[in-house]
């Protein structure tokens, strides 16, 4: 019988009769499926009740939607969709964005410095650093290797601050195959409580709490995956982030605890948040890591991400 073995939340294909009328095709993720019926969910949120005696023929699907290579995909369009995940406090600078948060990390406290800032380069300059100062922060400009962007205020005499980040990229059908959602892993759509703490144990941090939650939970769509100890009264023992833009999913705030590492469930997490942002019709993923830290990118190399661009912080001239 058509979709004999399929297990909840797999994408499938099914072409179908419809009641007296002709034969329809759908494509979602599979709710339920009992020896009668089959009840699929599309990407708009519409569930299809199916009679499996109905089925013309079914199959299944990638977990995620198909597109090119993201590799050709240019990295500012990449650069477009991250800046949404790290907001606090921000404003527009032509195609610029300021960016503050309490000096709680650099994405979150630099000038998003990808297009054009609809002014002159010193102007840009001067507004980056005027808004730094006024949020109490250093002034920093975050920028693509080798751009263009990077060569004008290099030519104004910023210099290169801290190291150097990779940003790497897969489709999502092509990182989802063969790992299925994994129940030990929750979604939740808002932060909770222990999932603060556990994040508060991962990076220790002085900053005020309420911007560190103003940046992990604004902006939305975006997720939190969990694993929980075995205990009621376990701390979660693992955590990781998702944040959606458009078909984009960038993973973020990913750390398992020192003693239940080398078990996959970083890998569990982020194929559960994959899985999730495919249902909202995301195609493809990315992630930034340090260029200094060689084990995660080696990992995640491993998984089937690979190199897209670089990117840097340049801070004023002394």
């Amino acid at each position: 019988m058509p979709l004999d073995g399929a297990q909840l939340g797999e994408r499938w294909s099914v072409r179908y009769w419809l009641p007296g009328g002709p034969a329809t095709d759908v494509i979602g993720w599979i709710e339920s499926v009992d020896a009668a019926t089959v009840w699929l969910a599309t990407l708009d949120s519409t569930t299809h009740v199916i009679q499996r005696s109905m089925i013309i023929a079914a199959r299944q699907a990638p977990a995620a939607a198909g597109g090119p290579d993201p590799r050709r995909i240019s990295a500012h369009d990449v650069q477009r969709h991250a800046v949404r995940g790290w907001l606090a406090w921000h404003e527009p600078l032509g195609e610029w964005t300021l960016r503050a948060g309490g000096g709680f990390t650099g994405r979150a406290n630099s000038c998003h410095a990808v297009g054009d800032p609809g002014i002159s380069a010193q102007q840009a300059a001067d507004r980056i650093i005027a808004f730094a100062a006024g949020h109490g922060i250093p002034a920093l400009a975050q920028v693509i290797e080798a751009s263009s962007e990077e060569r004008v205020l290099r030519d104004l005499g910023w210099t290169s601050s801290y190291q150097p980040a990779v940003v790497l990229v897969s489709r999502l059908a092509d990182f989802l195959a063969g790992r299925a959602p994994d129940p030990a892993v929750e979604i939740r759509e808002s932060l909770k409580p222990d999932w603060e703490d556990a994040y508060q144990r991962s990076r220790p941090s002085s900053t005020d709490s309420a911007i560190v939650r103003m940046i992990l939970d604004g902006s939305p769509p975006r997720a939190f995956a969990a694993v929980a100890g075995q205990r009621p009264d376990d701390h979660l023992v693992a955590i990781a982030r998702g944040h959606r833009s458009r078909d984009w999913l960038g993973l973020s705030s990913i750390w398992t605890s020192p003693d239940h590492r080398k078990r996959g469930l970083a890998t569990a997490m982020t194929a559960k948040l994959g899985h999730w942002a495919a249902r909202q019709g995301a195609r493809y993923a990315y992630v930034q890591v340090a260029m200094v830290n060689e084990p995660a990118i080696a990992a995640y190399t491993r998984l089937g991400f690979a190199p897209h661009h670089r990117y840097l912080y340049l801070a004023p001239g002394r």
